[in-house]
């Protein structure tokens, strides 16, 4: 059939979707390309955006979502929080593909989020103490079977060797490629056989699969260690793939194999007349007020302040200061670096160690909490090539030190002075934990 024989409402809506799907990506490329990673995790979303979309169009749309995608975009204006933004950007499009082509489910939210720099945020910084855990649990089980393994931190020592449990490695790295394939596997059952899950029942699969991803790391854990596989191994990141993909993906398809068959319920489908019934033009307006409110929420985020700096953490005698974009601190003398990094809202990320000096070529190794007098810290080794050095950090606004993310958020949502992320770095361990304890001294309980 050639084109002039089409029906001219089909070109017209065929042209108004790739209109909106080109402003969407444009309005990516301005305001979300220094906040997006192109990491494993976001390419993967992308790559099963297309394949986790179901298309009803009887469906009605959501003026709900639509609703809440302009009180988002209200939100990251004020707020200037990037995350946010991302947020409203994400609803926006999706609610604009479901009033362009019919509803699209769900899945394509869940991929989107589940592929963002946040959720990687959160994965790496927040699940540190879940791998304390893991390690500890480890070197039970190996206690167990009479070996004589001891847990040091997130290291593993077994006759002599370190057997770290990091987020570099590939099982642990997983997570985020691991919820993105469980949502894939519930997108897929779902087209094969024309039957939807319950929401309730799709995220009860989706908190099975974190939990396998815990056993399946664990176990490689184990299998590392009792087959002496160390990091430099091809085997290593091998060993966390077969982990991933025994332990988690496959009893995770026959579970969901198994729940769909008998759970899964027929959509009430709506006639596809009544999807005609709403206003092309309405829609249409709809979606240009929205794409100029991420514009303007965009522009604003844009113009974000620099987060304020506290007093008793701007001046560290025998230092010489110099000031980085983003109110950072940097503070050097002939032994050792201070980094001081102020957080603007109780909301917003910290420039973590963890994303900070990976993302200079380093890898962290022995990363613990230590008391030095009555606070508490985070140590740890950074490894790149032959060089070694050792790094200490806290959060502290300057009468309070805490490595607790809740501790310090909950302080400045009562209007506790702003926190800064103190970091230091040297290259004698033994000067490591002295020049912490000076440092700390500056501050008052």
């Amino acid at each position: 059939m050639q084109l002039k024989n089409l029906p001219q409402s089909v070109l017209g809506h065929g042209a108004a979707g790739a209109v909106l799907i080109a402003a969407y990506l444009l309005l990516a490329f301005l305001f979300l390309k220094k906040y997006l990673l192109w990491d494993m995790p976001w390419l993967l979303a992308l790559g099963l955006l297309p394949l986790v979309m179901q298309q009803n169009e009887g469906q009605q749309v959501s003026w709900v979502a639509g609703i809440l995608s302009f009180a988002l975009a209200g939100l990251a204006a004020y707020t200037q929080a990037g995350t946010v933004y991302y947020f409203a950007w994400v609803l926006a499009l999706w609610w604009s593909l479901g009033s362009w082509r019919g509803q699209v489910g769900l899945y394509p939210l869940l991929v989107l989020l589940l592929g963002s720099p946040i959720f990687s945020y959160v994965a790496q910084v927040l699940s540190f103490p879940l791998r304390l855990q893991l390690t500890e649990a480890a070197t039970n089980l190996l206690q167990l079977v009479h070996l004589p393994a001891e847990a040091a931190g997130n290291i593993i020592v077994l006759e002599g060797q370190e057997f770290s449990v990091d987020p570099a490695c590939a099982g642990l790295s997983m997570l985020a490629v691991s919820l993105l394939l469980a949502v894939f596997v519930l997108a897929h059952l779902q087209k094969k056989t024309g039957r939807r899950l319950p929401a309730l029942l799709a995220l009860l699969l989706l908190g099975f699969m974190l939990l396998l991803n815990l056993v399946s790391n664990l176990l490689r854990i184990l299998l590392l260690v009792l087959f002496r596989i160390l990091p430099d191994n091809p085997l290593h990141d091998t060993m966390g793939l077969l982990c991933l993909l025994l332990y988690a993906v496959l009893p995770y398809y026959l579970v969901a194999s198994r729940c769909q068959s008998r759970f899964a319920i027929l959509d009430k489908k709506l006639p596809k007349t009544l999807r005609k019934a709403y206003s092309i033009r309405i829609i249409a307006c709809v979606n240009s007020c929205l794409v100029l409110s991420l514009l303007a929420a965009g522009i604003q985020v844009g113009k974000k302040p620099l987060a304020e700096k506290n007093a008793s953490l701007q001046a560290f005698t025998g230092f010489t200061e110099e000031a980085l974009p983003g109110g950072v601190q940097k503070f050097v003398n002939q032994e050792a670096l201070v980094y001081v990094k102020p957080i603007r809202a109780f909301y917003a990320t910290e420039h973590h160690p963890l994303i900070c000096w990976e993302g200079s070529g380093y890898l962290f190794r022995k990363v613990r909490q230590v008391q030095v007098g009555t606070r508490t810290l985070f140590v740890g080794e950074l490894h790149q090539a032959e060089e070694k050095l050792y790094t200490a950090w806290w959060m502290d606004n300057g009468r309070h030190q805490t490595v607790d993310q809740w501790d310090w958020r909950w302080r400045m949502v009562r209007g506790e002075a702003a926190f800064a992320m103190v970091n230091i770095t040297v290259a004698q361990e033994q000067q490591l934990l002295p020049l912490a304890e000076q440092l700390l001294q500056k501050s008052r309980p």
